[in-house]
């Protein structure tokens, strides 16, 4: 097993016993959940980390240990958490309305019990009891966004706090480039192709990238993203945070050269809500010249930054 400070996304999770269940269904399609338990973990109350996935609500898996960034596999052995991953509806075949309201179900889902009741009836070395009123929600990109939406409509005694890593908190817009990450742009063909191949009716919560990856650019560079998200406002952070009276501690990530997700996006939230005068701690991290998904290998002993912001998170949380 490799060192928790030295995994790579084959190795990411080899010190968690892994479960896979769902937390609804629509017709006969089942929206899977995962959930990650440490294998040396000991008796006791453990607190709750809830993780969406990123993929500009367009691709992406709970399971995808590309986008899992290294330094969270001490970080959920050292605080001895549960972790919970849960899938949602993509688009372009579903909208924004569509993964808010699995939004809505999933936590709805786990507020009533489910994970307790999941493990209930799977064997473990260890009896579990959960502490769900120590709760923290976390996510990048477009699992940032699920991550502060479930602040902003879902917020509860238990949810403590947020880490949020360049999040979505307005739609996706680009300029249309020749190449993005080192890689040749999709035409708008790639989506015309794709839209021409949806069933009608069919539900899609899941797609390992690098399926279905250049549709976020097409929605993002061709204006089409809102055409298929939706256009109400209030179904996105940087608006909802006007009316909100109250948020969880949150730390926010970004990239200040990031082409995926603007910086000048989660600027615009923070200010917003510091004029509002939210009531709830928010803290910006950004860091210069940083990509899209920079974190993703790096590790808590080799950046001062983030050991100082985790342990931030970690007191709102379990202090």
């Amino acid at each position: 097993m490799a060192p928790l400070d030295d995994t790579t996304p084959e190795t990411r999770f080899d010190s968690f016993d892994v479960h896979r269940t769902s937390y609804k269904k629509i017709g006969e399609h089942a929206i899977e959940v995962a959930i990650l338990v440490p294998k040396n973990i000991k008796p006791g109350k453990h607190p709750l980390i809830v993780k969406f996935h990123g993929g500009g609500l367009v691709t992406g898996d709970c399971l995808y240990a590309d986008w899992i960034a290294a330094f969270w596999i001490p970080f959920m052995h050292r605080t001895s958490s549960i972790v919970v991953l849960p899938n949602y509806r993509l688009l372009p075949e579903h909208t924004g309305s569509d993964i808010l309201q699995d939004l809505g179900d999933f936590w709805a889902w786990f507020n009533a019990g489910g994970v307790d009741d999941y493990l209930s009836t799977t064997p473990t070395p260890t009896p579990l009891e959960l502490d769900s009123n120590r709760v923290l929600v976390t996510g990048d990109s477009a699992g940032g966004y699920m991550a502060l939406m479930s602040g902003l409509l879902h917020a509860q005694q238990g949810l403590k706090a947020i880490l949020a890593q360049y999040p979505m908190t307005n739609y996706l817009r680009m300029q249309q480039t020749d190449t993005l990450f080192g890689l040749p742009t999709p035409g708008p063909e790639v989506l015309a192709h794709h839209l021409d191949g949806v069933v009608p009716g069919a539900v899609v919560s899941s797609a390992v990238p690098p399926a279905r990856a250049g549709l976020s650019y097409c929605l993002a560079a061709y204006d089409k993203y809102l055409a298929y998200f939706g256009k109400e406002p209030n179904m996105w952070p940087i608006e909802c945070i006007e009316n909100a009276g109250s948020m969880p501690p949150t730390w926010i990530i970004h990239g200040g050269a990031d082409s995926a997700v603007n910086v000048e996006d989660s600027q615009a939230f923070v200010k917003r809500w510091t004029e509002r005068e939210v009531r709830g701690e928010v803290k910006l991290s950004l860091l210069p010249g940083m990509e899209h998904g920079f974190d993703i290998g790096l590790k808590e002993s080799e950046e001062e930054w983030l050991k100082e912001g985790l342990e931030w998170v970690e007191e709102k949380w379990l202090g």
